[in-house]
C-alpha cells in the first residue's frame, strides 16, 4: 500500500527539496525519513531523468576521466614523454663460443652485424693454451672494454648473452662478469641463452684429439 500511495503521489508535481517521502526500515518497525538527496534522486527516477551524481559530472568534463581525443581532463595533465625508456633501448649481443681447441667471443649489433671479436689466438696464446681458462678470461676482458666504448657512444642499451660449447672459456666469461671488469656489463645483461647443440644418437663422434 505504501508503494502504491507513493506512485500516486508522484503523478502530481512535487516541489524540489521536499523531504516528506518516507521509507520503512528493514531492521526497525518505524518509518525513517529520507534525506533530501535521496528524495531528489527518487523524483528524477519517477520523471524519467537520470540522477545528477558525481559520475555524470565527471562524464561531462569534470575533474577526472579518460581523455577524449587529444583533450585531457583539467586535473590530470598528459603523461610525460621520456626519450630513454627501457623498452626502447637497443639490444646488442655477446656470443661466447668455447670449444676444446679455442675460445671466441663476438660482440654484435642488434641486427647481427659484427662490431668486435676476440679469440685465444688473437690474445697471444698458442696451440693448446688457446682453449685454457686464462685465454677465455683475457678474451672476456677485452670484449668488455669494447662494449663500454660502444655504450659511451650510443647511450643506454641492453645486452643478450649467448653461450655455445662446454669449453673452459664458458666458465671464464661467467667469472669475468662477477669481477670488477664486469661491473658496467652486468646491469646491461637481460637475457642469457645456451645454444650448445646436444646430439641424441646420431653419427659417430670424432676421435679424441692428441696433444
Amino acid at each position: 500500500m505504501l508503494g502504491l500511495q507513493m506512485w500516486r503521489s508522484s503523478l502530481c508535481p512535487i516541489p524540489r527539496g521536499l523531504s516528506m517521502v518516507v521509507r520503512r526500515s528493514k531492521t526497525q518497525s518505524r518509518y525513517t525519513p529520507i534525506s533530501e538527496t535521496e528524495t531528489n534522486d527518487l523524483l528524477d527516477a519517477l520523471e524519467g531523468r537520470e540522477p545528477e551524481s558525481e559520475s555524470n559530472v565527471e562524464a561531462e568534463g569534470g575533474p577526472s576521466g579518460p581523455p577524449v581525443g587529444d583533450q585531457y581532463p583539467k586535473a590530470s595533465p598528459p603523461p610525460a614523454i621520456t626519450t630513454a625508456t627501457s623498452y626502447q633501448r637497443p639490444r646488442y649481443r655477446l656470443h661466447c663460443h668455447s670449444t676444446r681447441n679455442n675460445t671466441i667471443t663476438t660482440f654484435t649489433r642488434p641486427d647481427g652485424g659484427t662490431i668486435a671479436w676476440f679469440s685465444g689466438g688473437s690474445c697471444g696464446f698458442k696451440r693448446g693454451t688457446r682453449s685454457s681458462y686464462e685465454a677465455g678470461y683475457q678474451c672476456s676482458v677485452r670484449v668488455f672494454e669494447r662494449i663500454k666504448d660502444v655504450r659511451a657512444a650510443v647511450g643506454p642499451m641492453h645486452l643478450d648473452l649467448y653461450f655455445k660449447g662446454f669449453g673452459q672459456g664458458r666458465e671464464a666469461l661467467q667469472k669475468a662478469l662477477l669481477t670488477s671488469e664486469g661491473d658496467g656489463i652486468r646491469q646491461m645483461v637481460i637475457n642469457v641463452t645456451d645454444r650448445t647443440p646436444i646430439k641424441i644418437g646420431g653419427t659417430r663422434s670424432k676421435k679424441a684429439r692428441r696433444l
